[in-house]
């Protein structure tokens, strides 16, 4: 079994065992700081309607809509410019506008420009070799690199070497497991996409100038472009990842495709030759990717409009750029998008292919301000701004709802009608939800289970950052201000996070292992199927593009009511509780990642006796709804003792059980 086979199997069955604590390979430290408020420095895009670009308003608003209203897309930030203006943008609740994102393997095309940079200055020229490079790191016993791989095969995803993303979990030196790794096809035969050629890259970068990428770059492209605040991870060795583990806001994502657009230039600079542009920009190799056919240096040629390229990064960080249209549409997101494959990318292709486009401004009458009111309610209504000081249709226990619990964040609800016993509660505000949150208040819950993370295990992966597991969770409830609080144990620490609604959303920066990621947490009182009292939480990493999913179902206590039990005037707190957790992007997202860098063939391909034995029996089958479960998994919590169970909340419960009554009101139940 090959080293890197064996630890991704090792890794495996440490996440389905719900290990904790450093389980990786590769040796931890914390990186990640709190976003920098400081913007000193820092430039901002010109603003303009899209009549005075030349497009039409109803053209953003039918996109705009399509990728917030379609479940799969999961969008999170949209931008659109044209002639270097923004000319429309969005920011779907609770993800914040100004904050940075991850970009996954958009990332790579940052890269690229540090390549750019190195030839431009004479210290590289893409038909170097490799292992000319590093040849002072090379094991003389390697021959590996004899047949003349070359900075230009890493550069087009041709160099054929077996080393990949996956084998980022098997050590600290990649630099040395990429430079001793088998070949699998000959240099520049094959495109194969390995964000371990974008990590060699800026390998190179440091090599060659004994800075990391991110240091080389801040004079040379970032400063320039007005771009202040941004971060890069680094391997164990402090090389900048290079094809992955960027965060960027989404405005300085604009300014690198309008540096492309405008073949190198930026604000009247020529920031990077024309000649490169125009190099990188041109498909140097076939991908045979139908909705992207070519591949020029760490970016993606696309088949919509003659000439468009894109910056690509998973679940959804794109920079789309179509030169012909001197127009950039950017975007962060959480979906299933990989390799420009999902709805997401689609929605924006075939929008873009149809676009009408004039080089003038457009001529401002009564229809086109109609539109324009029409994109600003739009872009108010998903910013959860519009009705922020209005009641919300449909929300919480006043009227009841089935939460559907599979598929999109944007949650789409079927009526269920409130029963007799829930009328008896009371569907006002002041009714049943007021009555759960008292009962919940001052109670804790411990799990029995120990293993699972507020962080989602995609991000667990991506950050090489682990849970120490979640052993409890409680509940305060601000009478007063009406605010509802988790405290969740994980590890040695608490975190305290405030239950908010989309419209009025709160942060908090969690400290994970002495990283810092900001977190807002959207939840609803509902109920399931079984009129059980249900708490669905969001767990919204806002610089992130995953989603962690809680549903807690409150158990039941004789005498039954809805999970509540009544005692005269004293309602008691759920005895228990069940915890259902997911992602989104879900298991299906892990396991087309898993797919596409092979690790799932090269998992059923291990060899060996043990192995072979399992698989004869279907235990491979077992494995893989093993690791659905790792993703979704189901936890249950018994209360400790509470303290703000026995308060008087002044109701009963009549004898002729028609009506529930306070001192002050009753309320009886309606036809």
């Amino acid at each position: 079994m090959a080293k890197q086979e064996r630890d991704i199997l090792k890794l495996l069955m440490k996440l389905i065992g719900h290990k904790t604590g450093e389980i990786s390979n590769v040796e931890y430290s914390p990186q990640k700081p709190l976003f920098p408020e400081d913007n000193e420095g820092e430039t901002f895009l010109p603003r303009s309607t899209p009549e005075e670009m030349g497009v039409d308003s109803a053209f953003l608003l039918g996109l705009f809509k399509k990728l917030y209203c379609n479940n799969s897309c999961h969008i999170h930030k949209v931008m659109a410019i044209r002639n270097g203006h923004v000319i429309g943008e969005f920011c779907a609740s609770p993800f914040e506008k100004d904050v940075w994102h991850v970009t996954h393997s958009m990332c790579k095309s940052v890269t690229g420009m540090a390549i750019g940079f190195l030839v431009t200055e004479g210290k590289l020229k893409l038909d170097d070799k490799v292992a000319d490079i590093f040849s002072s790191r090379k094991n003389p016993l390697q021959l590996v690199f004899s047949n003349g791989m070359t900075v230009r095969h890493l550069l087009t995803m041709t160099s054929g070497v077996s080393f990949n993303e996956s084998g980022a979990i098997s050590g600290n030196d990649w630099r040395k497991l990429f430079l001793e790794a088998q070949q699998k096809n000959a240099p520049g035969s094959v495109f194969e996409y390995n964000s371990m050629n974008s990590y060699m890259l800026s390998a190179i970068v440091t090599e060659l100038t004994g800075e990391s990428m991110l240091e080389y770059l801040k004079p040379r492209l970032f400063e320039p472009l007005g771009i202040k605040r941004v971060f890069w991870e680094t391997c164990p060795q402090n090389i900048t990842k290079g094809g992955w583990g960027m965060f960027m806001r989404i405005e300085d994502m604009a300014k690198l495709g309008i540096l492309y657009l405008n073949k190198g230039m930026y604000d009247g600079k020529q920031i990077l030759p024309e000649e490169w542009v125009l190099e990188a920009t041109k498909p140097q190799v076939e991908t045979k990717n139908e909705s992207s056919p070519g591949y020029g240096y760490q970016l993606w040629t696309g088949a919509d409009r003659e000439g468009a390229y894109t910056f690509n990064g998973m679940l959804g960080q794109n920079v789309y750029c179509y030169p012909d249209l001197n127009m950039i549409i950017v975007t962060n997101a959480g979906n299933d998008d990989l390799f420009q494959a999902g709805n997401m990318s689609r929605i924006i292709r075939g929008e873009m292919a149809e676009i009408k486009v004039s080089d003038a401004a457009i001529e401002v009458d009564e229809k086109t301000l109609a539109a324009q009111k029409k994109l600003n309610d739009f872009i108010l209504e998903a910013e959860g701004k519009k009705f922020k000081n209005a009641l919300i249709y449909n929300h919480g226990f006043k009227n009841r709802k089935l939460v559907m619990t599979k598929g999109s964040s944007k949650r789409h609800y079927r009526n269920v009608p409130l029963s007799r016993e829930q009328k008896l509660q009371g569907d006002s505000e002041q009714g049943f939800e007021r009555i759960l949150k008292k009962c919940l208040d001052g109670c804790v819950y411990d799990m029995d289970d120990k293993g699972v993370g507020v962080m989602p295990l995609l991000m667990q992966v991506m950050h090489n950052n682990y849970t120490d597991g979640i052993s409890s969770i409680g509940f305060e409830y601000d009478d007063r201000s009406d605010a509802f609080y988790m405290i969740i144990k994980e590890g040695e620490k608490e975190i305290k996070l405030k239950c908010c609604s989309r419209e009025n959303p709160t942060y908090t920066d969690v400290d994970e292992h002495g990283e810092s990621y900001r977190l807002s947490v959207i939840s609803e009182f509902s109920t399931d199927e079984y009129n059980r009292p249900v708490l669905r939480n969001e767990f919204y990493f806002v610089e992130d593009s995953t989603t962690r999913v809680m549903n807690i179902y409150f158990g039941k206590r004789e005498p039954l009511q809805h999970g509540i039990c009544f005692d005269k005037n004293r309602p008691a707190a759920p005895d228990n509780i069940g915890i259902r957790f997911d992602e989104i992007p879900g298991s299906g997202m892990l396991f087309g990642i898993l797919d596409q860098f092979g690790s799932l063939e090269q998992i059923k391909g291990i060899t060996g006796i043990f192995v072979s034995f399992i698989n004869d029996y279907g235990a491979i089958d077992a494995l893989t709804l093993a690791i659905r479960d790792t993703v979704r998994p189901k936890l249950h919590g018994k209360l400790r003792d509470a303290v703000g169970i026995s308060q008087d909340l002044g109701y009963y419960i009549n004898t002729d059980e028609n009506s529930i009554s306070s001192e002050n009101e009753a309320i009886t139940e309606e036809d």
